[in-house]
């Protein structure tokens, strides 16, 4: 009797050995889902997009409370969902810093710690927070979010259609390149 319970404590404490070296953190598994898990994808939210043309700004949130005070209160006109991000973080995603300046009513998003950081301290933009998450490449499905700027208009402006970004580059403004990688859609 005591030789079968002294095998089964042993046995026992093996299996809690065991579990404890298993990690209980889910970024260490990988998180829930896979990285490009289908599940994942619909946890991405809509990032709308608006646009004021009396101060020439384009505006960009995940929230639609945020969204319909723009468009009524700060003279904004909704447009179409710009592409579709996370508003939490995700396994290889980075936060998309959102920026403002009052003297050039100009958003900014990017996700550069170092352009957001001199674009503070250097350009007079405030810091509003993270606008969510996004790819740093193309994966899972993901497409370039380009960024666009006006030097006339001191106007950002992103977006996920080639044609809509050849078409405001033929209208003035500077392609700079890829703020990061989204969806154009939940499925």
């Amino acid at each position: 009797m005591k030789f079968t319970l002294s095998i089964a404590f042993a046995l026992l404490s093996v299996g809690f050995a065991s579990a404890a070296a298993v990690p209980t953190d889910l970024e260490s598994r990988g998180g829930i889902f896979p990285v490009c898990s289908p599940i994942r994808r619909l946890l991405s939210v809509p990032f709308l997009r608006a646009y004021n043309p009396q101060i020439v700004d384009h505006f960009y949130t995940t929230s639609s409370r945020e969204m319909n005070n723009a468009v009524r209160n700060s003279g904004y006109t909704a447009e179409r969902t710009a592409s579709f991000i996370f508003s939490n973080q995700q396994p290889q995603t980075t936060p998309l810093f959102r920026l403002y300046s009052a003297s050039a009513t100009d958003h900014f998003y990017t996700t550069d710690l170092g352009e957001k950081n001199n674009a503070i301290r250097s350009s007079g933009y405030a810091d509003e927070g993270t606008a969510g998450f996004v790819y740093t490449t193309a994966i899972c499905g993901s497409v370039p979010l380009y960024r666009l700027y006006s030097a006339e208009g001191k106007d950002h402006f992103y977006t996920t259609s080639t044609s809509e970004r050849d078409s405001a580059a033929g209208n003035g403004y500077s392609v700079e390149g890829i703020a990061g990688y989204v969806f154009t859609s939940r499925f």
